[in-house]
């Protein structure tokens, strides 16, 4: 598939971020979900434990990548292999200081804020801070190996609840904002001050393109005419509303605010926060996963639904092929305005018979 090798195509993308009328969702696949499923030379590569930046090796990524790009060549949904530097890694939480482990499976983030009144408050350095030059070192990495074949993004970052709860682990996170809400605020206007300096770095490596752009992560996919990026808060899920309102949500209006486009992936834990991200003009695009929720599936449907009413919707699912699946019912009942489809398949082969029902032959939408 390339980029985009035709304007109909395009079109289609244009459309579902307009919101105009179409025949069909758009509609992509994800060759696995885990670290492992995903990258596998490279997750073996990594150590079991804790992770520094020199274990992440930029050869292995590559050959990780080029295997993508052909894979996801001989899909033919409507979504491109997206390069970038590798999402396992919860880069601004390494960036901040946190411990990084690996399970070999997936990684993550161990607290590094004991105190708030003892830390050293200092913002870090892009060209001395070692994740960062890590980070930055695999966007030149994918963007030459690309070499104008596949689209380049920045990598998934999270945001400023996410990386507050990594800093600080998740009870001390939620019991802060109570405790110390003065340090709440000043270490969250840190952290957007941290996010969108390396947001911004990202994306002035992303190679200039006539034919648009795609963010980048699995089912976090949308094409846009600028650059894109993704913002998220799954550690909103520990807070109440009004909470992430007063404390959070200013903070992700900012960064949405400094980028061109912009979506936010949204998990079942936080359902209640549909009603806020649909009124935050600075929010192109919103992604919600299918998964337990609040009132179950169709709690989760519900979400959906209250989305698409107002913002352009990413549904994302892993695949599940009995009738009345999410998928089977998100694409025979919900209308396509404004509304992408992307399930994650465990092989190729699953991925092309997928598509190829969907789609069919000529890609017109057939039901399920």
């Amino acid at each position: 598939m390339g980029v985009f090798p035709t304007s109909d195509r395009i079109e289609r993308h244009r459309a579902f971020l307009k919101r105009e009328p179409s025949d069909r969702p758009l509609f992509g696949c994800n060759m696995g979900l885990l670290m492992h499923e995903v990258f596998p030379s490279l997750a073996k590569s990594i150590p079991a434990g804790q992770v520094t930046p020199n274990q992440i090796r930029v050869d292995l990524f590559l050959e990780e990548c080029e295997r993508l790009y052909q894979s996801f060549c001989e899909l033919n949904d409507d979504y491109p292999f997206v390069g970038a530097a590798f999402i396992y890694v919860p880069w601004m939480e390494a960036i901040m200081g946190c411990p990084i482990r690996s399970s070999g499976t997936t990684m993550w983030a161990e607290p590094a804020v004991p105190d708030w009144e003892t830390w050293h408050w200092e913002k870090p350095s892009l060209d001395r801070n070692p994740w960062a030059l890590k980070l930055m070192e695999l966007t030149k990495a994918v963007v030459e190996h690309s070499a104008g074949r596949y689209p380049v993004a920045p990598t998934l970052m999270r945001g400023p609840a996410d990386m507050l709860s990594a800093m600080r682990g998740a009870t001390r996170f939620a019991l802060d904002f109570y405790d110390y809400p003065a340090a709440v605020r000043r270490a969250a206007e840190l952290c957007t001050e941290v996010w969108l300096e390396v947001g911004k770095a990202q994306m002035a490596l992303v190679p200039e393109s006539s034919s648009g752009y795609i963010a980048s992560g699995h089912g976090l996919r949308f094409w846009a005419p600028d650059k894109i990026i993704w913002l998220q808060e799954d550690a909103m899920a520990l807070l109440s509303p009004r909470l992430f309102r007063e404390f959070i949500l200013p903070w992700d209006r900012r960064i949405a605010s400094e980028f061109p486009y912009v979506a936010f992936h949204l998990h079942g834990s936080a359902l209640w926060a549909v009603h806020d991200l649909v009124k935050v003009p600075e929010l192109d695009v919103i992604e919600l996963n299918f998964e337990a929720a609040p009132g179950g599936v169709e709690g989760i449907f519900t979400g959906w639904k209250q989305i698409l009413e107002q913002k352009p919707l990413v549904a994302w699912g892993p695949y599940d092929p009995l009738p009345n699946s999410w998928l089977h019912r998100v694409w025979s009942e919900f209308p396509p305005r404004g509304l992408s489809v992307q399930a994650t398949v465990s092989t190729l082969e699953e991925g092309q018979a997928l598509t190829a029902k969907l789609l069919g032959p000529n890609r017109v939408a057939s039901r399920l």
